[in-house]
């Protein structure tokens, strides 16, 4: 198990988007070691469909006892934060695969994706572009939802501030190719002033570094802020790259986003 494990998030709130199989279970117990194999066979034959949670009953004994685990093995399915179905002992593969194949039916009976209701959901957490935190719930949903357009050009948007090679591969795979192929311009501009190392011995350098830090920080109102300071000094500085990237975000926000209605009437102003 990962060290940043997270309960409520790896698995609570994963339970919202898929299913959630977990796996109690301790480094000395021998059946443990047989059902252990068996799991991660499952879990790769059905490429996502579920999550695969281990939990070591004696690293975190406090989830064990609120599940109230008596004995290991012990799997329990977990579903919208509920627990669906669950099973002990060192199960055969296939009356696991006869075990999950049901749940999954049951489960999942309408559609293996989420509902576009989900996505709006979780969409109207979104406080800020970037965020990753948010991102991860977004990469979550992505993973059981792989063709949900909307959904990797959210995720996108976040992405192209870590990783912009994967965030322009991304929208590639995208449908509509006028909408993504604006969006490409924008997300190359940010890769351009993500990547860039600015002098910081210029007033100039200095004020781009700190928006990078910034925006990075989720302080897009002082990031808008710096972008007009900085194209008041010099419009033209690095071929415009503040001016640029200003545009680049507003577009990547979105006109309806609060920090477009509310800047980008003084943005514009300053850049004509």
């Amino acid at each position: 198990m990962a060290k940043d494990f997270d309960f409520k998030r790896d698995v609570v709130d994963l339970s919202f988007v898929k299913p959630v199989l977990i796996d109690f279970w301790a480094d000395w117990c021998g059946p443990c070691k047989m059902l252990g194999p068996v799991l991660d066979e499952l879990y790769r034959e059905d490429n996502g469909k579920w999550e695969l949670v281990k939990i070591d009953t004696e690293e975190y004994q406090e989830i064990a006892s609120y599940f109230k685990i008596q004995s290991i093995p012990h799997c329990k399915l977990i579903y919208e934060r509920k627990i669906a179905d669950e099973f002990s002992g060192a199960q055969t593969k296939a009356v696991v695969r006869k075990f999950i194949d049901k749940n999954m039916a049951l489960l999942l009976a309408d559609d293996v994706e989420p509902t576009d209701e989900y996505f709006l959901e979780i969409m109207s957490n979104q406080k800020s572009i970037p965020d990753p935190k948010f991102m991860q719930e977004l990469k979550n949903f992505v993973e059981s939802s792989p063709d949900h357009q909307q959904a990797l050009i959210a995720l996108a948007k976040h992405e192209v501030f870590y990783e912009p090679e994967k965030a322009l591969l991304r929208i590639n795979m995208g449908e509509d190719k006028k909408e993504l192929n604006e969006l490409k311009e924008d997300f190359e501009v940010v890769k351009e002033f993500m990547a860039t190392e600015f002098d910081l011995k210029s007033q100039n350098g200095m004020l781009l570094d700190q928006i990078k830090i910034n925006l990075l920080a989720g302080e897009t109102q002082l990031v808008i802020q710096q972008i007009i300071e900085s194209v008041t000094k010099d419009i033209n500085n690095m071929n415009g790259l503040a001016r640029r990237l200003g545009i680049a975000l507003f577009h990547i926000w979105g006109s309806q986003a609060d920090i477009t209605k509310e800047n980008r009437k003084l943005f514009d102003m300053a850049i004509w």
